[in-house]
């Protein structure tokens, strides 16, 4: 008979055996809990919704610089909606694409403003994002040593890369989600706001999904940056409320939607193959040429009509939408 220490002993080895797998099973089944919670968030985030955008500085960073008194407040004389949608990519990868547009304040829809908004891809452990470095220019960073984050990719106009961040939804209360990044200057600045005194944004973003509603809460610095330095220029305070309404109120938004969702699924799917972690991306706008979106968009409205499930004419489609990309990047 064996001495009683080494029955002692192996009869420990098999209770840590044992102690380990059941540890493994326990954190296998948190992070399928971690990613159905996030998962059913992000679903929340869907529908027909009433959108209120509201922005203001309220404190000046740069010795001189004096605090722009505008309200950024976009439905004073008109109501802004969006239709968004979801499609599951794969199990624990969802993107959010949004369609945005005006009613005047008697309700009636202007068809004229119909626009494909900014995408949200969706990703639980993603191996890798690409985080905004300096204007134009995006640099990949590998995420595999931070487990059970989401990250949240929002992209440009024609699914050119805008913004990323990861971080995890929280489990108690409301679901929440907070990140701080850095960004390229706001389109409402320049477009709206008239500003070009500043090129990006230091980003911090908090979600709130509330079922029938959810709000996006903003603390940001506008910042210079030049020759590689950033400046803190003034700090924002931003709110968006996204408020559920019947999907009737939308239906011009899903129509716009469904005529070209073939092609915006094959858009994404070239630039999935463009933004693949191996390298950073730079932009350039080529001189006298307008912004990368415009040329994606005629493209997309010269294959109105065509049957994208046709494998030529798919892919004569990636290989123009390739194109305009290549175009507007630095080799």
């Amino acid at each position: 008979m064996p001495p009683p220490i080494r029955r002692l002993a192996s009869g420990g080895l098999a209770g840590s055996i044992l102690a380990l797998a059941l540890l493994g099973v326990v954190a296998l089944a948190d992070a399928q809990d971690l990613r159905e919670r996030g998962l059913a968030a992000i679903r929340s985030l869907t529908g027909c919704f009433l959108v209120d955008y509201s922005f203001v500085e309220v404190e000046g960073l740069r010795p001189g610089y004096v605090r722009d008194p505008r309200v950024y407040d976009v439905n004073r004389d008109k109501s802004v909606k969006e239709w968004i949608t979801g499609e599951e990519i794969g199990p624990g990868r969802i993107r959010l694409q949004r369609i945005l547009f005006l009613a005047g304040l008697d309700g009636v829809v202007r068809m004229e403003s119909l626009l494909r908004h900014q995408s949200e891809d969706w990703e639980y452990n993603a191996p890798y994002l690409y985080d905004f470095v300096a204007p134009q220019t995006w640099r990949p960073r590998d995420l595999r040593a931070t487990p059970d984050l989401w990250t949240r990719r929002v992209t440009n106009l024609d699914d050119g890369p805008r913004y990323q961040c990861a971080a995890a939804w929280t489990t108690g209360g409301y679901p929440e989600w907070s990140c701080d990044g850095y960004a390229p200057i706001p389109g409402r600045e320049t477009r709206d706001m008239g500003r070009s005194d500043y090129q990006t944004l230091d980003r911090r973003t908090r979600i709130v999904a509330y079922g029938s509603s959810w709000l996006e809460r903003q603390n940001n610095v506008k910042t210079i940056h030049a020759e590689g330095v950033r400046t803190p220029l003034v700090r924002e305070l931003g709110k968006t409320w996204y408020v559920r309404l019947p999907d009737r109120e939308c239906s011009a938004g899903a129509a716009f939607a469904r005529d070209r969702a073939a092609f915006w699924a094959l858009s994404r799917e070239t630039w999935d193959g463009v933004l693949n972690g191996a390298a950073p991306f730079v932009e350039r706008t080529p001189p006298g040429q307008p912004p990368r979106f415009v040329k994606m968009y005629e493209v997309e409205e010269q294959l109105m009509g065509r049957d994208l499930a046709d494998p030529a004419v798919r892919a004569e489609a990636r290989a123009r939408i390739l194109c305009v990309i290549d175009e507007y990047r630095v080799p």
